[in-house]
């Protein structure tokens, strides 16, 4: 299975899994929420990993593998999907994963001055098609005098992390190739520290999860794991700004999806979502030809 197979069934199971998780953080808190995808994830594709290598290149690879491994992580998880959950929680699934479309931009650039990857101008317009989608987000009810009050700045967030991240997942690869592995100590690295400041905000309060809400974390956190370990195999096989582009297919999914889970008011279609939708599409189709001509 090549990068561009891997990065499809990525942004495929990222759509689904955000509207599920959206479903599941309306009957919970957002960092306690995201708390439970990174445990389960760690459990999920940590089982998987020593089910299917050999776990002794552990102790042949170096401390700054694991040390990249674990900033990504941070950057992925800690701040991507508490920036996620939040703008879910604001904004809504559809219109948080459009936002999420200004991923590539950051995520090429970044790799082109510290990754030195190939950045021609019509894979730029390509980029930047899939990321006009984000001009047409703000949520008219949310204007109040400012239109920088009806940005989505939750889900930018979410993008800008996630435009971080594989550079550090990059890095640890050439010390640990094994993509599993590393997105494993990555999960383990943000649940600690995630555990840790749960421990210090919550101290003295239960933590609570609803009945309701087990069965949509459940998963939403199934999904995920499967989603990361594509997505990291990707990462691995292709150009990142190929790999990140291509992932925004996510878009269209959570965008058709989220209705038929969520049935919020939040997540009522538009002409401007279906618009930014297929900025996205177009833009994804671009970068990835452009990438593997």
């Amino acid at each position: 299975m090549n990068g561009v197979l891997w990065a499809i069934t990525a942004g495929i199971g990222f759509g689904v899994f955000q509207a599920f998780h959206r479903r599941a953080n309306q009957l919970i808190d957002a960092f306690v929420a995201t708390f439970i995808l990174c445990c389960v994830a760690v459990v999920v594709i940590g089982g998987g990993t020593a089910l299917t290598h050999d776990l002794s290149v552990l102790g042949r690879t170096p401390v700054w593998a694991f040390g990249a491994f674990a900033l990504g992580g941070l950057f992925q998880f800690l701040g991507g999907w508490t920036f996620l959950t939040l703008s879910q929680q604001r904004d809504g699934a559809a219109r948080t994963g459009i936002a999420i479309a200004a991923t590539p931009l950051i995520g090429s650039v970044a790799a082109a001055v510290f990754l030195k990857e190939p950045l021609p101008p019509i894979t730029i317009f390509g980029v930047l098609l899939v990321v006009a989608g984000v001009a047409l987000l703000a949520d008219p009810n949310r204007l109040s005098g400012s239109r920088l009050a009806a940005v989505p700045w939750y889900g930018l967030g979410s993008a800008f992390c996630w435009g971080v991240a594989p550079l550090f997942v990059r890095w640890g690869l050439r010390g640990l190739d094994v993509p599993l592995m590393g997105v494993t100590v990555a999960l383990a690295g943000a649940a600690v520290v995630y555990g840790v400041i749960l421990s210090v905000g919550f101290a003295g309060r239960r933590l609570r999860v609803p009945r309701p809400a087990v069965r949509w974390i459940a998963i939403s956190s199934l999904l995920v794991a499967g989603s990361i370990a594509a997505q990291w195999q990707a990462w691995d096989l292709i150009e990142i700004t190929v790999a990140i582009t291509l992932m925004q297919l996510a878009t269209p999914v959570v965008v058709l999806v989220a209705p038929l889970v969520v049935g919020s008011e939040l997540e009522r279609l538009t002409p401007m979502i279906f618009a930014g939708m297929a900025a996205v599409i177009a833009g994804s189709m671009l970068v990835v030809w452009t990438g593997q001509a």
